[in-house]
Formats: structure tokens, sequence, C-alpha cells
């Protein structure tokens, strides 16, 4: 009791490095040490007390209870008492924090009632395994809920690969070893008792396990160097992966297609944002956009790539451990801004948000480690305020940036680029000879070339939008005319024409990025009030040396000269045989919404939606339940098989013998001890049921009786045999009766006679081996051949079906 025991806490402490990498919190390990020491008293007290299955089941619930609120749900606990709430909220996470879990940032720490399903998955498998180790005849089998307590830390688990290789080959390693000395000391135990005397212990339970052991280790090591020298290369799988997100960017309008409404006249002077703590020159960004499908760049990716990062709720911080820069405190209050994406600054570490909707805006939050970039589901408002820790990260000068190489970060391609792209990157870095002189040469043309109005007011007139139409009119046109909208876009596309990954992002700065603002923007007090004039939208390229560079193409506010005072410059064009087709100039009232997507799909019903969202996991419990079934139907059906091989014998001798044998092995099934040399009358002595000595009396009647057996008389052994065994299962159990149909001793074991071989010892070895069953000429335990021309009897050994001694 005490070595299974301790068996099964140390596979329960392994298999809890599964879940480590979800919360990475010193809550875990008290919640783990808690579930495995309060699982363990229920299940010893269950053995010593020989309670019931539903007793111990409901001591785990109330073991659950009382210890469940202060280590799972440890905000909303009294001290070490549980709550109201805190009951509430621990029962409610046992079923719904499953799929919580798997939308929310890790580590969780013990964010809320995350900790329920680790520790309602330990409490379980502890109780259940010790239960096992210490109850059942087979307490091998008590690795398997530390097997599934692993399994389910992995599926929760994040994408990339935290748990090591090794951990979970040794826990199944463990697993074997245990179940091959438990099984050869059960063997050795076995051999002892039949034969009466000791058995060495070294060669029937030591050196089998240690032969055992070392093929396991040497699979393992060989399956950990396999997968260390050439490993998947397909993506990791798990649930977080192919789980709904709650919150989809691709549902929001781009903030982007909303620019100029902050320019125009009223929007302009209102105030958007209170900030404190802002730095000089600070950017506070609202959304990071890295997908353009020719009509607008928006956040996200169109298939939810993983290239456009996940939307996850923040539980306690990001990390940016591996960001270089300077940390910041930013407080920021919100006033005329509206809009699901929360302004935020540098690499978000932390946000507390404060005030009376504080608890719904933390529990509406959402944030994208790949972009930079929150939300917050319903809206930011007036009134909402909170506080942001980040780091601003370093930033290269022009003389580095033109020694940059692009990044390897991936970003959705890009669709609908206009051709004036490829043709301005081509003749404004003719003379550079780098990847990053391009890029600065490239971004310093815009600067140069390019005039900024917002076509509000008395301002020269300026298409808004950033489709491919208006970049390509941008690029094209006499004199280069726009606002950070397109120059923006024009950068981040010219930037990936170059080959460094790029995306836009959209903020506000004092002054705009422009050098002039239509509002005064003020700042007392450390506090930065940002107007509707301060909006602006900047590039982000991707580098190899410093990571994610933020640039900003916007052109200073500058007189803009009359077109007919420009000279054209001429765009150089690849010569070609066939002449390019004519751009296709869409009047602007007929455009399509910048957020149209004429090929997404209708929206599926909701009940269709959670049949699809509930499918893949009733489809993964079925094939795990058909999974553990399938070694029962395995045994059920070579049963099957042989009473059917038994009852179609050629001849009538032989379906007599084989009901006989049909009825002995279910004897054998129900654990009727058939002595190896009993007679058939014998064998029946003491038996189970109803009409076994009647079944005795036919059976040598039509084996050893002067006459032929009728076909008559071997449906009537058959039909009788059935009822004789229909009657074992009488005031038996239905657990019982179902392991008497799964039993292996009739497949594995055989009855058969001494051979009367002189010695004590050759005596003992007859009755062990008729334990371990019999080999008939075929070598197969038990085997009867019931359609050779001597069908029903045995061959090769004395025989009582032939009447032999």
């Amino acid at each position: 009791m005490i070595g299974g025991t301790l068996v099964v806490w140390l596979l329960v402490a392994m298999a809890s490095t599964a879940w480590w990498p979800v919360h990475r919190d010193v809550s875990m390990v008290t919640a783990g040490v808690t579930a495995v020491v309060a699982g363990t008293a229920v299940a010893l007290a269950g053995a010593l007390g020989r309670l019931p299955a539903a007793v111990v089941g409901v001591l785990t619930v109330a073991v659950f209870t009382v210890t469940g609120v202060p280590v799972a749900v440890p905000a909303e606990a009294a001290g070490l008492l549980p709550t109201g709430p805190g009951l509430v909220d621990l029962f409610a996470g046992v079923a719904l924090d499953w799929k919580r879990l798997v939308t929310v940032s890790l580590p969780v720490g013990s964010y809320e009632s995350l900790l329920v399903p680790y520790f309602v998955t330990t409490l379980v498998a502890t109780v259940t395994a010790v239960t096992v180790a210490t109850r059942a005849s087979r307490p091998e089998t008590a690795s398997i809920p530390a097997l599934v307590l692993f399994a389910a830390g992995v599926v929760v688990g994040p994408a990339r690969l935290d748990v090591s290789v090794a951990t979970g080959v040794a826990l199944g390693g463990i697993a074997l070893v245990w179940a091959l000395v438990v099984r050869h000391s059960r063997r050795a135990v076995a051999v002892a008792t039949t034969v009466g005397d000791r058995v060495p212990v070294w060669r029937s339970v030591a050196r089998p396990a240690l032969v055992g052991t070392g093929t396991v280790l040497a699979a393992a090591v060989v399956a950990t160097g396999l997968g260390l020298v050439a490993p998947p290369t397909v993506g990791r799988t798990v649930a977080r992966t192919e789980v709904v997100k709650p919150f989809d960017p691709r549902d929001e309008v781009s903030p982007l297609s909303a620019f100029r409404a902050y320019e125009e006249a009223g929007a302009a002077d209102t105030a958007q944002l209170r900030v404190s703590g802002l730095p000089q020159g600070g950017f506070v960004r609202i959304a990071t956009l890295d997908t353009y499908d020719g009509v607008v760049f928006r956040v996200g990716g169109a298939d939810g790539a993983s290239a456009s990062g996940t939307f996850e709720r923040v539980p306690t911080t990001v990390d940016v451990g591996g960001v270089n820069g300077s940390d910041v405190r930013v407080g920021v209050d919100v006033d005329a801004y509206r809009g699901v994406w929360l302004p935020t600054v540098g690499d978000l570490e932390s946000v507390t948000f404060r005030g009376d909707g504080a608890e719904r805006a933390r529990r509406s939050f959402y944030y994208d480690r790949a972009t930079s970039t929150g939300a917050v589901v319903g809206g930011v408002g007036t009134g909402t305020r909170y506080d942001l820790d980040a780091v601003l990260p370093d930033q290269p000068d022009d003389q580095q940036l033109a020694a940059a190489r692009p990044g390897t970060a991936e970003v959705p391609s890009a669709t609908g680029v206009p051709d004036a792209v490829r043709e301005r990157v081509e003749s404004t870095t003719a003379d550079a000879r780098t990847d990053g002189a391009k890029l600065v040469a490239a971004v310093r043309w815009l600067t140069s070339t390019g005039y900024v109005s917002h076509g509000v007011g008395d301002e020269r007139a300026s298409r808004s939008g950033h489709g491919a139409d208006r970049i390509q009119e941008l690029l094209t046109a006499p004199v280069m005319i726009g606002d950070q909208e397109q120059y923006a876009v024009a950068a981040a596309l010219m930037a990936r024409q170059i080959g460094f990954p790029s995306r836009v992002v959209m903020g506000f700065t004092p002054g705009g990025d422009a050098g002039a603002s239509s509002g005064p923007t003020s700042s007392a007090g450390g506090t930065t009030t940002l107007r509707g004039s301060d909006v602006t939208a900047r590039v982000e390229v991707d580098t190899a040396q410093w990571g994610w560079v933020t640039l900003n193409p916007n052109p200073v506010v500058r007189e803009i000269p009359d077109e007919q005072d420009q000279t054209p410059q001429p765009v150089t064009r690849p010569e070609t045989v066939v002449p390019p087709p004519p751009v296709e100039q869409q009047d602007q009232d007929q455009q399509a919404p910048p957020q149209t997507d004429r090929a997404t799909p209708p929206v599926p019903p909701l009940w269709l939606q959670l049949l699809l969202a509930a499918l893949p996991w009733v489809l993964a419990t079925l094939g795990f339940v058909a999974l553990v079934l399938l070694p029962f139907a395995v045994v059920l059906l070579c049963k099957r098989v042989r009473r059917r091989r038994r009852r179609r014998a050629p001849t009538p001798r032989a379906r007599v013998t084989g009901a006989w044998d049909e009825y002995r092995d279910a004897l054998l099934d129900r654990g009727h001890a058939v002595p190896g040399g009993a007679t058939r009358r014998e064998a029946v002595a003491g038996a189970p049921g109803r009409g076994g000595t009647g079944l005795a009396a036919l059976a040598d009647r039509s084996v050893f009786g002067p006459d032929d057996v009728d076909p008559g008389t071997a449906d009537r052994m058959w039909s009788a045999t059935e009822d004789a065994i229909a009657s074992l299962g009488e005031g038996r159990s239905r657990r019982e009766r179902l392991r008497a149909a799964v039993s292996l001793r009739s497949l594995r074991s055989g009855v058969r006679r001494p051979k009367g071989r002189p010695g004590s010892e050759r005596a003992a070895a007859d009755t062990t081996d008729a334990m371990v069953g019999d080999r008939d000429g075929q070598g197969r335990p038990g085997a009867r051949d019931y359609d050779g021309p001597q069908a029903g009897e045995r061959r090769g050994r004395p025989s009582e079906d032939r009447g032999e001694p």
C-alpha cells in the first residue's frame, strides 16, 4: 500500500510539470500539494474502511468544497475558509474555466478561478490512482490517471513546446517499469502459492523487471533522440490554437479608415486623451495594422493566421524580458475618444484599470503580443481610466538603419498592391547597395517630396482612403499630396517591396507627426492632452539587428506649390512587348466600403457554431473511449469466434465436446477453479449455477458411449449449456458479469491431467503448467481441433474423451 502510494505521488508530480507553463506561479504548487495530500487521505480512508465507490466520491466532493476556494480561488477566500462567491466560482470553474483557460494569455498564475482545472484534475487523479493502487487486483493501472493529468496539461498549454520531451518519456517509462515489477511480483506469488514453496526473487521478479526496464530505457533514448534530431515540421496543435477566440479583430472596422474623422472641424480641437507620464515626443498607439488587401489596412490576418498573432486576455503581466529599452509608467484618461482599441504606449507589460467600470474593462481586455495592440470588448469611452507599465524599445538612427538587414518576422501577404509601389522603389533606390540603405532612401524620398493636406476647410484637395487606387494616385501625381494615412501605407508597401516585413501603426503624438497642429496640445503638471489633430500614422519594419523599428515617413507641413509649376517626374517603366492594361479608375461613390469583404461567407446560425465548436471535443472523447474499450472488444470477439467454431463443428460428437468446453470456460471466467486432472464430474463439483452435473453426464455418455452421437443430442447439449451458463450470472452484480465477460482466464488457461511424471518436482511442474495453460500439438494454450477427423478429442496426451487413464 505504501509503495503504490509513493509511486502515485511520483507520477502525479511529474505529470504536473505539464501545467507549469500554464500558471508559472507558486500558487500552483500550493494547489497541487493540497490536492495530492487531500486525495491520498480520501483514497486511503476508502481502502482501510472498505468504503464503496459512491462514498469515496462523496468524500472527494466534500474535500474539494472545503479546500478548493483557499487554494484554487484565493481571491475569494476568507483566510482558510471558503466564501459564497468563492464556492460559486469554484464549482462553475469545473465546467467553464477550461474554455477560459485556452483563451487567456499565458501564464495565468492564480488569476480569478483559472487554477480550478488543475486543482480538480489533480485531486481526481490522485484519488483514483491511490484507490486503484491500494484496492484493485491490478495496481499497475494506477498510472493511467497521472498520464491523463499530463495529457490535459499539454492540451491546454502553450502552442510552443515548453514541456521537455524527456519529461513525458520519463513519465511513461516509470509507469511501464512499475507495471513490469508489479506484474512479475504477482506472477511469482501465484507460482509460490501453487508450488507451496518460495520462488527465487532474482529469477522471478528482479531479472525480468530489469530486462524490461532496459528495453524501456533503450526505446526512450531512441525516441527522444529522434525527436530532437528530426523535430516535426508542422506547427503544434493544442486547444488554444483551435478554439474560437471571444474577440476577432476582423469583425471590427479598421481604425485607419476613420483617420480623416479626427481632422474634421469640431473634432480636431476636441480633447481625445489625457496622458500623464508620456515622454517627450511620445507616441500613443491605437492599433497595429498588418494586413492589406488593396482596399484597407486592417488588424489581423484574413484567415486568422498566427502571423498576425492572437488576441488573448492578459491575467497578470506580459513578458517583455527580451525587449531592450526604457521602462515607463503612463496614466490614461479617456475623453472624446471612442473605439474598441485601447490606446497603449510601447510594449505593454501590464495594465491596471481604475474607476467605476474597472472590473468590466479588466474582464473585457484582450491583447495581441505579436502586434502590441490592445482591445476592450464593448469599447472604450469617456470615463475609462487606466495605468500602463510598458517598455519603450530602443531605436536605431538613420546610419544604423542603413546597415540593417530584413528580419524574419511573418506578416500576412499583401494583395492588390499597385504597380507604382514597385516602380517608385526601383527609381528612388537605384543608388543604394544594401536593403537598409534602400529603406532609408525610400522613406527620405517620401518625406522630402510629399506635401501634407487633409482635404478639410481651405486646404488643398486631398482624397481620403488608402486603397490601391489612392496609393497609385499618390505616387504618380505631379505633386504628391496626402496625409499620414496615405504616406504610412505607401511606406509600408515600399518596405515590403524592398524585403522588410512591415506594418502600419496608428495613434496620437503631440503635433501629429506633421510639424503643425490645428489645435494646441497642452501639457500641464506632467499631463499631456492629445486632441484630434494629433492623430498620426507611422510604419514599423522588422530588422535582424533591432527587431521592430518605428519609422516616420510623413512630410512636415509646408506650402503646397501649384501643379503647373512642377515638372512631372516620369516613372521609368520596364520594357515589355505587351503594353500594361490601363488602370481602371473606380468612381469614389461606387467603391466598396473599406471593411466590405465580398468573399466573406454568411455567418452560420448560433446552433451550428456551437455544434461545430463542440464536435472536435465530442469526436476526441469518443475516440479516447473507443481506444480504451478496444482491448475488451477484442476479448469479446475472440470468445465469440471460439463459440461459433465449437457450435459449428463438423460432427455431432465434436459439437457436444465443444458445448462442454464452452461451459468449462464459463466456469473459469467466473473464478471457479477447475483442477488440472479432473474429470467432467469432478470439474463441476462445487460449481455455481445449475445444470453442471447433467452437462457432465450427457457429455460423458456422448463421448464414451458405444453409439454415434446424433445431431439432436448435440442440439440438446448446447441448449442445456446455454441455460447452465445463464444460471452462472444469477445473483451477481453487473460489474461481476462484465468482468467475467472480458476475463482472459479461459483464453490463456487450459485444463489437463498430469502425465504422472515421477518425483515431486515434476508433479509440481505439471501443476504449474496446468495453471498457466496446457498446450496441444499445435502449441496453443488450451486449443482444440473441432474441425479435424478426430474432432472433439485431445491429441498428443491422455484424453478423458477417449477413456484413457
